[in-house]
């Protein structure tokens, strides 16, 4: 029943994007629109998407490395899958596909690679925050929309600012940081509190192992690069559809778009990805174009990165280093093995231990 509630609330949202994305638009325009696009960027465009998923997959193994070397030979069937369960279940609960799926204990708990994940959504939603309030210098004074815009970044990064101050705060002091939680949710449910403090624990046990400076370096390098990589992704599908862009303009776009998406929606992202990517368009070109090739544009991004991506995880889904069932049953089994992980881990520190927590090694 959570599971259909949140896939309904998803798809209605998805439904109000994509009403809203078309709105007042002349459809038949915006399909000329798009079988008069000019296609062969195409091949190029698949091409930048390819190096970004390697990008991605090297970036992710940098963190998960002070734990385990995993061979990127696993690293990478895991991205491909994990990154496919993204779009395809709602509510971002795909984002629990990738640590549950790499987490082979005891050498890689599931609470070290969720640890991970966390902290690589927090450098690329601040990185990008900063990025789009910067690039958005380069919006004239009075374009319609802007303010709306600049709110949305400064939100977006206060936001994943805070998640960097909780994170900081966890990392000097755990028992601090597992108080505060505990307090602040026990007024509404005692149990969930105690629950949520405990995977707390585990999870920032497995924050405190983080890379080398030389490796931490290389991280935000690559971070660097990969954001690159999607706006001059985008720039070369913006020529496809004759959209005079320049690269700062595209980066705002990409913030803008970062931005549309953090709402929880249907699979696939449908709906916010198309209505993100023409708002931050219409502040650069005149709204005849943004509300017919602009449009365009966006809705063959859209449909190119989700169809790249699906044929990716159809590819790696059939790896022998894949787990098709635990990919439905990440978001509880992560809860679970967090609290598992807790346990074992206060039992290891007064010395005990649990029946059955042992094991073999990994085989990475």
């Amino acid at each position: 029943m959570k599971r259909l509630l949140q896939s309904l609330v998803g798809v209605g949202v998805s439904v109000l994007a994509i009403w809203l994305t078309f709105r007042g638009k002349d459809l038949g325009a915006i399909w000329l629109a798009v079988k008069e696009g000019d296609y062969s960027y195409l091949p190029l465009y698949l091409t930048t998407l390819g190096v970004i998923h390697l990008l991605r997959t090297i970036r992710w193994g940098l963190l998960l490395e002070p734990i385990v070397k995993v061979p990127f030979a696993r690293l990478n069937a895991v991205s491909a899958v994990g990154f496919t369960a993204l779009l395809i279940l709602p509510f971002r609960l795909g984002e629990f596909a990738r640590p549950y799926l790499i987490a082979e204990r005891p050498r890689l708990r599931v609470s070290a690679a969720l640890s991970s994940v966390v902290v690589e959504r927090v450098a690329d939603g601040i990185f990008m925050a900063l990025l789009l309030l910067v690039t958005l210098f380069a919006v004239p004074e009075g374009t319609p929309h802007l303010g709306e815009i600049r709110k949305a970044g400064y939100l977006m990064a206060a936001l994943f600012g805070g998640l960097l101050g909780f994170l900081v705060v966890a990392y000097v002091s755990r028992e601090l940081a597992v108080r505060w939680v505990t307090r602040l949710l026990t007024p509404f449910s005692p149990r969930f509190a105690a629950r949520a403090g405990g995977m707390l624990d585990a999870f920032i046990r497995g924050l405190r192992l983080m890379p080398s400076k030389r490796k931490v370096a290389l991280f935000v390098a690559l971070t660097a690069v990969y954001w690159t990589l999607n706006a001059v992704g985008m720039l070369l599908m913006a020529r496809a559809f004759a959209l005079d862009l320049q690269l700062v303009e595209v980066f705002t776009i990409l913030g803008v778009l970062v931005a549309g998406i953090m709402i929880p929606a249907g699979p696939g992202m449908v709906g916010t990805f198309q209505l993100a990517c023409a708002f931050g368009l219409s502040l650069f070109v005149p709204e005849a174009v943004a509300n017919t090739r602009g449009v365009a544009w966006a809705n063959v991004l859209w449909a190119t990165q989700i169809g790249f991506q699906l044929l990716l995880g159809a590819v790696f889904i059939f790896s022998p280093h894949i787990n098709v069932a635990r990919i439905f049953s990440s978001p509880e089994g992560t809860a679970e093995a967090l609290g598992d992980e807790e346990a074992e881990a206060l039992a290891s520190e007064r010395g005990g231990s649990l029946p059955g927590s042992g094991g073999p090694p990994a085989a990475a």
